[in-house]
């Protein structure tokens, strides 16, 4: 094994951990290291670097497309003169460095990745997740959490995990840790269920059970949606495939860590949102967008379609942050202070118009595809494309630098590679045959 591949693989599972904690404060930085490996890969190791780019050259096509129509659009709208709105340029930065690039590292995988590195890469995904918010817990509650554990839970719930901070220098939304703990959570039940030893099984039991408290802080409505839709989807599958004895004891264990953990959660928390989400539905059926927020979101779409006419073919391009704060400054649905769409389909259709909704689609359909043609499925990459489609459908996850990154990787991840996250549920230990 070249010194090269060695590298790659120990860069690989250092990403995982990060893109768990630091990747998502700092996408930026990460996206210029990537750059500069990228390049000097293709400087010591260009035959076997083209050889994999060629192999996934449709799937890197289309974001390489996504990026030259921008280009022209953007010539376009410069040379018509007196733009709809003041232009923007900060979406080529995203394009070239995640769309592009993103995809052709992961492409590069081909050489030497197995499914043992995605399992230690998941792994070591979840751990780094873990800690940083073992870290935003201390942050938010402080010594509390041993002196006064039952105000520091309450404090918790009612601050929803702190929501939007600062972390170590760097804005941290809540709505992407909420995904973030989500897909831990289904990542480290995942190998909960295939892990053989004994030992290593209470140690991931321990963190999936933290990993759910953690998302129960967040009281975010779409995470934790999108987290229930996965794990009903992972079990329905996993569940068939384990012996009686294991089966009876996976659903003891459940049971035991249900009622455990609703001794933590702040039940009457939930009950305040469930009843928020009721008005929010009865004000919006009276025609009042107000509160909460259901109703801003829902407003947001109404408002975008109110000037379909504007972006439904071709998008509004460097032009859309602008025009779209425009929009709400003028509406009469009470969002003046908002200035994006909350969802990730809408924002690049309003973007790049039917390319930009296309390319959508084809990033969060494309693994699902692949899994239907070559008829090997893995439910572990179902129930995290069920996190990221409810969590883009509430906010613009593929416009914030803080988890494009993330999901980008992932999204390639289960394109590229879906064959071995099948290979590992093929790996879920079954009970021995009695010898005669």
């Amino acid at each position: 094994m070249s010194w090269m591949v060695k590298f790659q693989k120990y860069f690989f599972l250092s990403v995982a951990f990060l893109l768990g904690s630091i990747i998502p404060l700092y996408g930026n930085v990460f996206n210029f290291l990537l750059l500069i490996l990228v390049i000097f890969m293709l400087w010591k190791r260009k035959s076997k670097v083209w050889e994999s780019l060629l192999a996934e050259r449709l799937y890197i096509g289309v974001n390489v497309v996504f990026l030259l129509y921008f280009i022209v659009h953007t010539v376009a709208v410069l040379l018509k003169g007196n733009p709809i709105a003041e232009p923007s340029y900060g979406t080529f930065e995203a394009l070239i460095l995640n769309f592009v690039l993103i995809p052709m590292w992961v492409a590069t995988w081909r050489e030497w990745i197995t499914p043992g590195l995605i399992k230690k890469f998941l792994l070591y995904f979840c751990s780094g997740c873990l800690l940083l918010n073992i870290y935003i817990l201390f942050l938010v509650v402080g010594n509390k959490l041993f002196t006064s554990p039952g105000e520091a839970l309450e404090y918790l719930y009612n601050n929803r995990f702190g929501e939007n901070r600062y972390v170590l220098g760097s804005k941290y939304w809540l709505e992407v840790q909420a995904m973030l703990l989500a897909v831990s959570a289904l990542v480290v039940y995942f190998l909960l269920i295939i892990e053989k030893a004994w030992k290593k099984r209470g140690l991931l039991l321990c963190m999936f059970g933290v990993l759910v408290v953690f998302l129960s802080f967040t009281v975010t409505k779409s995470a934790i949606l999108g987290f229930l839709l996965g794990f009903i989807v992972m079990n329905f599958y996993l569940f068939r495939k384990l012996s009686f004895k294991r089966q009876f004891l996976f659903v003891g264990g459940a049971l035991v860590f249900v009622l455990s953990l609703t001794l933590l959660m702040d039940l009457n928390k939930y009950e305040e949102r469930i009843h928020e989400v009721g008005i929010e539905v009865q004000n919006v059926r009276e025609g009042k967008f107000v509160g909460g927020t259901v109703a801003p979101r829902l407003a947001f779409i109404k408002e975008s379609f109110r000037h379909w006419d504007e972006f439904a073919l071709w998008g509004l391009g460097v032009t859309t942050k602008h025009r779209i704060k425009a929009w709400y400054e003028a509406s009469d649905l009470n969002i003046a202070v908002f200035n994006n769409v909350n969802n990730t389909f809408l924002q690049y259709w309003i973007t790049a118009g039917l390319v930009g909704l296309a390319v959508m689609i084809f990033l969060f359909f494309a693994p699902l595809y692949r899994m239907i043609k070559r008829k090997r499925f893995s439910f572990l990459i179902l129930s995290v494309l069920l996190v990221f489609l409810v969590v883009s459908n509430s906010c613009v996850t593929l416009s914030w630098a803080n988890s494009r990154a993330l999901m980008l990787i992932f999204l390639a991840m289960f394109y590229f590679y879906g064959d071995m996250f099948s290979q590992l549920e093929n790996d879920i230990p079954q009970e021995e045959k009695p010898s005669i």
